[in-house]
């Protein structure tokens, strides 16, 4: 598998999850909200926080849709604030991200000197935006939202093809908010089987189970909405998380990525410790020396201490002969039979 690089964080497997606060449209045109999720995902443990960077009437045909664009242009993440914005949150120690949603916005980001590009689901088979992106050498993250297969492999080709080998494969349900059961957390393995790079999940379900557990599958990348209420007024707003909310999500992928350990089929040292808990084998009577066992002599019980006969050998042991005197409750050991 590729590990690529934002910031200075490493992505792929054996490294931390990259955890994303999408930030969206929360800011609700203001820019002392937009520092307020800043610093909310700073304290939270976010790596990074994700704006949106597009003109509403490059979305949308303006003559057809003007409602829309009214709607979207209220919500610009204006391209003043951005420096601002980007130079805040290196204060507060997480990257800034945008996603770009027109060709002009991706130059501007790329001046900008942003780590890496995202985009967002409904631009997935925006070949050329893709390709222009892609060409700027930078990390590209692709959210997957209604797309199949053909489409997935078609922008990451697209990428390719500009010589930029760094992709992120987002699986995404652009459901608002997802019903758990649309999840499909097992297209995380499907991403990353068939594109062998690093995968992630954004996620627009409305609590924190589901990014816990595509960590536990194997996600190198989580996104999910962050608001600093979910009572303002807004369309992102409902389904993201509150600041304790997403704190206590980041609390939870850390605390499962304590528990990937190293694979091995080996106990733990601190297993070693217990091991005395095991059975061993007993006189089960008092057995004078030289007499041949059988199997009504011995008891099977607990603890087993250093140097115990385990219970696999009790056949072994069996039919031997006692190279001492043995008390009822007396361990065997190595020397006490003729092993």
């Amino acid at each position: 598998m590729n590990r690529i690089r934002i910031g200075a964080k490493v992505i792929g497997d054996g490294h931390p999850c990259f955890i994303i606060a999408e930030a969206g449209s929360n800011h609700d045109g203001k820019l002392s909200r937009a520092k307020e999720l800043i610093d909310a995902a700073s304290k939270a443990g976010a790596d990074a926080i994700k704006f949106q960077t597009f003109t509403a009437n490059k979305l949308y045909n303006e003559i057809k849709n003007k409602k829309t664009v009214d709607l979207l242009s209220r919500i610009e993440l204006h391209k003043d604030w951005h420096r601002d914005l980007l130079d805040y949150a290196k204060r507060r120690g997480i990257d800034f991200l945008t996603s770009a949603f027109d060709e002009e916005s991706a130059d501007f980001l790329e001046k900008l000197g942003i780590p890496a590009f995202k985009i967002a689901s409904c631009e997935l088979v925006h070949i050329p935006l893709i390709r222009h992106i892609a060409r700027k050498r930078r990390p590209v993250i692709l959210s997957t939202g209604m797309a199949n297969e053909r489409e997935i492999r078609d922008a990451v080709e697209a990428v390719y093809a500009t010589g930029n080998r760094h992709v992120v494969l987002l699986h995404c349900i652009s459901q608002y908010p997802t019903e758990t059961r649309d999840v499909n957390l097992r297209a995380l393995l499907a991403l990353k089987r068939k594109f062998r790079c690093p995968v992630g999940f954004s996620d627009h379900t409305t609590t924190i189970g589901a990014p816990i557990a595509a960590v536990a599958m194997g996600a190198n990348v989580i996104e999910k909405h962050l608001t600093t209420s979910r009572n303002l007024v807004g369309p992102d707003h409902s389904y993201a998380l509150e600041p304790n909310e997403f704190k206590a999500m980041v609390a939870g992928i850390r605390e499962v990525e304590t528990m990937f350990g190293h694979g091995d089929l080996n106990p733990s040292k601190s297993e070693l410790r217990a091991r005395d808990g095991r059975r061993a084998i007993y006189a089960a009577s008092n057995i004078p020396k030289g007499t041949r066992l059988k199997k009504e002599m011995l008891m099977i019980v607990r603890p087993s201490p250093k140097g115990a006969i385990p219970p696999k050998y009790l056949d072994l042991v069996i039919g031997r002969t006692t190279m001492r005197d043995l008390r009822e409750g007396d361990l065997l050991r190595k020397g006490v039979v003729d092993l």
